[in-house]
Formats: structure tokens, sequence, C-alpha cells
């Protein structure tokens, strides 16, 4: 009511949660509640650490970590005066799989894989043997935001509002859908930019998906800050601590995503289309976003993380989360794709 500030107006709160219980065990009614079997000490995490021979914790790491249901059992346990946890890789490590469990990654039982938990490991793990390393954070975010996104039904091939092409020629539509489903993915990954103002043009399809994909970035954020300071109100971690900066900085989400490969892919797409061949049309990429200072590099990254992500998406299919319809998007964007770079 802020435009009539001259009237009070009281705001009631109402409680939606149903307390009343059949039996003698009260129901699970709170997040905290419905995450609290995960209460994994350093112990685990340092042998996990060196079975993955890394030392970082991250979605990656504790994705890998549930692998499977001998390793996901581990990872059950509850809370204990004789368990609080201690260090900043404990207080990360928890918060990430609760995260994981709340947006159905993982189960609340056993702690295993659901559907989307194994298309995102198997899009992980894909990425990783490509590349040759472990993906960064900002690439584990891209793929965690991605199958979001397309459980909602937002990253597809589909016009947010009426669109022309600006291409002429035979299977235009097909192909617009094509290039509008890679590039709305591929604008999930950051490229490296010159310190100056950007230098390009904008697309208003590719700023709407944005829109989407900040609510979303930022939701995830507050959801990891909120189970952290849960965490240290319910006494699970020792309060006094030296890292909190650090514990902050663990967490995914740090920063928004914006839309520059995105914007890259679709103009060399479109130059694709137009007859050119994958040379020329980075060399006009490139003329044509003068704040980018690894253009090809950041394409080719690009075109590794939409493998993976195709990847995912049929597993999500031969699950029966994914309809075939939308994993029909996918494949056939995918299969248009080849030697197009």
């Amino acid at each position: 009511f802020w435009f009539d500030p001259n009237t009070e107006h009281v705001m009631h709160h109402h409680d939606d949660h149903d307390h009343s219980t059949t039996s003698n065990t009260s129901p699970l009614n709170t997040v905290y509640e419905m995450t609290s079997s995960w209460n994994v000490t350093k112990e685990l995490i340092e042998n996990e650490k060196a079975e993955q021979h890394g030392s970082t914790i991250d979605v990656s790491f504790c994705i890998r970590a549930t692998e499977n249901e001998a390793k996901a059992a581990k990872t059950v346990s509850k809370p204990s005066s004789g368990k609080i946890l201690h260090i900043k890789d404990e207080i990360v490590a928890n918060v990430l799989w609760k995260t994981l469990e709340i947006r159905d990654f993982l189960t609340s039982s056993k702690h295993i894989h659901t559907p989307w938990g194994r298309a995102l490991s198997v899009a992980l793990t894909n990425i990783s043997k490509t590349m040759g390393v472990q993906p960064t954070m900002s690439t584990q975010e891209a793929f965690l935001t991605a199958f979001e996104l397309i459980r909602f039904d937002v990253l597809t091939n589909k016009p947010y509002s009426k669109t022309y092409s600006t291409i002429a020629g035979d299977g235009v539509e097909k192909e617009q859908c094509h290039i509008r489903l890679i590039s709305r993915a591929l604008s999930l990954l950051p490229m490296e930019l010159k310190s100056a103002p950007w230098s390009g043009p904008f697309n208003r399809d590719l700023l709407v998906f944005n829109s989407f994909v900040k609510a979303l970035d930022r939701s995830y954020r507050n959801l990891c800050e909120m189970l952290t300071l849960s965490l240290f109100l319910n006494n699970g971690v020792v309060k006094e601590q030296k890292d909190y900066f650090e514990i902050a900085d663990s967490l995914p989400y740090m920063s928004d995503a914006n839309v520059t490969l995105g914007l890259v892919t679709k103009h060399y797409l479109e130059q694709i289309v137009t007859g050119r061949d994958p040379a020329s049309a980075t060399q006009s990429a490139e003329k044509t976003f003068l704040s980018c200072t690894a253009l090809a590099a950041d394409l080719r990254r690009g075109l590794l993380f939409w493998d993976a992500l195709v990847k995912g998406t049929k597993v999500l299919k031969d699950a029966g989360s994914l309809s075939n319809e939308s994993y029909q998007a996918f494949y056939q964007a995918n299969q248009w794709l080849q030697n197009k770079f």
C-alpha cells in the first residue's frame, strides 16, 4: 500500500500449515526438519575428496559423492551434540546437499539421485571428460539452472511473444527454433569480456530469458544462504568462525548471469544459415562483438556445454521426467547443429 501513505493497512499473517496430527509422530513441517538427515562430518568429506582427487566442495563434488546407493548411504546422518559441524567444507557440503534435496535432485530418505539428479550427473561427467578438467562453479551453476528451467518449461525453443524472422529461405521457422533454443542454453555460460561498456547488439528474446534466469539464480542463492543461517541458528555448527566470508564465497550463484554468449551464438548461427562457413562466421562475430576477448574459445566451450546438456535431457526422457516433445526439441536442434562449428 505504498501509494497511500496516509492510510494505515494492517497486513495479517495467516499460517497455512496444518499442525494437527493424526498419530503420535509429528509431521515434518519445516525445511529444516525435512532436510535433517544431512550432517556429514569432516572424515567422510576428506575421504571423498581424496577419492575424487579434488579439494573443492561444489555441486559436482556433492553429486559424485552420492552417485550410487553405497556412497549415498554414508551421508545419511542425524545432527547430534557429539557431531556438530566445525569447518567451512562441512558447512558448504551439507548446505549444497540440502539444496539438491529440496530441489529434487536427491531423495530425502536414501540421498540417492532422482532422475533430475542422474541427468545433472551425466551432464557434469560428460563435460568433465570432454574438457579434461572438472567444470568450474559457473559451469555447474549453468547446468543446474538449465535443468530447472527445462523443468519449468522455460528453456524451450518456443518464442515468449510474437516474433518475425529476419532470415529468408525455406525451413526458416525450424532453423529459428533451433537457434533460439541453443542460444538460450549457451547464454547461461559466462564469457571473457573486456572491462569496458558492452559493444554489440542485444536481443529481446534473450533478455526475457535472462529475466527468468536471474529470478531463479537469486532464489537459489537466497535458499543456500538461509540454509546456512539455519545451521547456525539451530546449533548445528560451531558459531564462532573465522571464515564467514569464505563460507559465503563458497556458496553458488555469487553473481548474475548475462546473455553475452547467447548473443554471440545467435549471431554466429545466423551467419551460418545465410551461407557463411564457420571461419568467416566467427570473424563476423568477432567484428560485431568487440567486447569479447576469447570469442572462438568461448563458443567451443559453449558447444561442449550444449552437448552435455543434451545427454542429460536424454536421461530425463528415458526416465519419463521429460516429455518426448520437449526432448525432441533438444535432439533435433543438436542434429541440426552438427558440422556448424
